[in-house]
């Protein structure tokens, strides 16, 4: 690897860290719910507004996003969503109840942009040759962000409950165990901030805003010397007479022209299919899920070896995203999503429920045994039905304390498979779906509306990944139950699949520049 690529790849590997934090932010909260649901006396809908929080923060940022990074740079932009990633970590460790909670992780979702202005920033100054790589390594930082938080997770929990020494020291206990798991994250968060001041302006956003002179610069720090001119020309003519002259509402109509049509259809389609494939739902709930199939004691612990392998996956997709290709890897990759959740489901929905004695010993601190007499030793085929006698059998707040317990000891279904499937798919999303879609926005737009298309792509897909499906899934589980919503997640990666196989070109290899000859062709047809 020559000089100008190592600088290249250092960069990326900066700007890439905040998908670490990203990470992070993620799965943090799914360790919180078992404190949180009960200190603060939270209903389904409200412990899928936390969730959602930072998708809702999101949302709001990428109505200006596009426009912070043309007016002042993508450099200013990364530095302004490291600072409110900062700001979102100190403080919802420190909010006092559910409006305080959501109000400091919705201002971490303004930082959620971060995967968009990544991509962006990445894939404007990567070489075509390793575009790929460096684009995925956003995905990989993720990867390591969920694994570290579910180790953190597992970390603080376990030395809550045993109480050593060194936790009363810091005042680490049951009742705080949650505001350590969210405040743990401004450590990384003012690292990258730090980093970041060491990286160079995007050449492209330089030539846009007529610094040539910079632009020649950074050119020459992550370009070989002999190509640096070449390269300079190459964006010069691409982006001559069309960018400068366009306004948002012209590039709209240039977007929805019908010569970047397939650009257009890909875009949106994996925007929406990549995060109803589930994956956020499942870091952010993946122990509560664990807890609904009798692995409760074990759950923080499952998420941290399902988070660890798929991290390896992560890692195997960049050294193969150049050489297989993008659109294999996708297609194959939702395929075993789609077959993952399938046989999830069936998990779900072959297990019977029951108040066993195991149950009520659990139990027996938290409530009178004689209020489960009623349904004691009697069988239940599915776990809505389940649910709803036993709630009718204590309080709200009961209910809340009782839940993990009852799950734990009085499911019967087989754990294992379930544990085998969701491994499965966070490889299989880990190694497609995850890295690939922030690689094809990368590479199908031009540059001349690329601010516009990125952060429209990634808008919708903040809709319904940071919004939609967190908020949804602790409702859907109370009314349509477990089978149903785990199916409806194997649906959308089957069609989406089956979409995705038909418009989707390959684009390795291949120069922004060529990429965009390849997109006008196809949509000439």
């Amino acid at each position: 690897m020559s000089q100008a690529h190592r600088n290249a790849f250092f960069y990326s590997l900066i700007v890439a860290l905040g998908g670490f934090v990203f990470g992070l932010d993620l799965v943090l909260i799914a360790g919180t719910f078992q404190y949180t649901k009960i200190q603060f006396g939270l209903s389904a809908a409200e412990i899928g507004l936390i969730a959602s929080g930072p998708g809702w923060g999101a949302l709001a940022a990428l109505l200006f996003a596009g426009y912070i990074s043309d007016r002042f740079g993508r450099k200013k932009t990364l530095l302004l969503i490291a600072a409110l990633y900062t700001v979102s970590a100190i403080g919802s460790a420190l909010a006092a109840g559910l409006w305080s909670l959501f109000a400091f992780r919705l201002i971490g979702g303004l930082a959620f942009t971060s995967l968009s202005m990544a991509s962006m920033y990445i894939g404007e100054i990567a070489p075509p040759a390793i575009r790929g790589k460096l684009v995925g390594a956003n995905q990989f930082n993720i990867a390591i962000g969920t694994f570290a938080a579910s180790g953190l997770n597992f970390l603080i929990a376990n030395s809550a409950a045993s109480s050593p020494a060194w936790a009363s020291l810091i005042a680490l206990n049951e009742d705080t165990a949650w505001r350590w798991m969210l405040g743990i994250e401004t450590i990384p968060a003012v690292i990258w901030f730090l980093l970041l001041l060491k990286v160079p302006e995007s050449p492209r956003w330089l030539i846009l805003n007529d610094k040539v002179n910079e632009a020649k610069k950074v050119l020459s720090r992550i370009t070989d010397p002999d190509k640096v001119q070449e390269q300079f020309d190459q964006i010069v003519l691409n982006l001559k007479d069309t960018h400068h002259s366009l306004n948002y509402a012209q590039q709209a109509k240039l977007l929805f022209s019908p010569k970047l049509k397939i650009a257009l259809y890909v875009g949106l389609i994996l925007a929406i299919v990549q995060p109803w494939t589930g994956m956020n739902a499942l870091q952010s709930f993946m122990p509560q899920i664990f807890e609904y199939a009798g692995r409760g004691e074990t759950k923080l612990y499952d998420q941290m070896i399902v988070n660890f392998i798929s991290m390896f996956f992560t890692l195997l997709a960049l050294f193969l995203i150049d050489k297989i290709g993008r659109r294999k890897i996708l297609i194959g990759g939702l395929s075993a999503c789609a077959l993952s959740w399938f046989v999830i489901a069936y998990g779900f929905g072959s297990a019977t429920y029951s108040v066993t004695p195991e149950v009520i010993a659990a139990v027996s601190e938290e409530i009178d045994p004689a209020k489960l007499q009623a349904i004691e030793g009697k069988v239940f085929q599915d776990e809505l039905t389940f649910k709803t006698e036993l709630m009718q059998l204590v309080t709200a707040d009961e209910y809340r304390t009782i839940e993990g317990p009852v799950f734990n000891h009085g499911v019967s279904m087989n754990a294992l498979l379930v544990l085998t499937a969701i491994i499965v798919f966070a490889c299989a999303f880990s190694f497609s779906a995850g890295p690939i879609l922030w690689i094809l926005f990368s590479e199908l737009f031009p540059t001349k509306v690329r601010a516009l298309s990125i952060t429209g792509c990634a808008f919708v897909t903040s809709v319904f990944g940071g919004v939609v499906v967190p908020q949804l899934y602790p409702i859907q589980v109370e009314t349509l139950g477990s089978t149903t919503t785990f199916f409806i997640y194997g649906a959308f990666c089957f069609f989406g699949m089956i979409a995705l196989a038909k418009l989707t070109p390959e684009t390795k290899g291949k120069s922004i520049e060529e990429i965009e000859v390849e997109i006008e062709r196809l949509g000439s047809k």
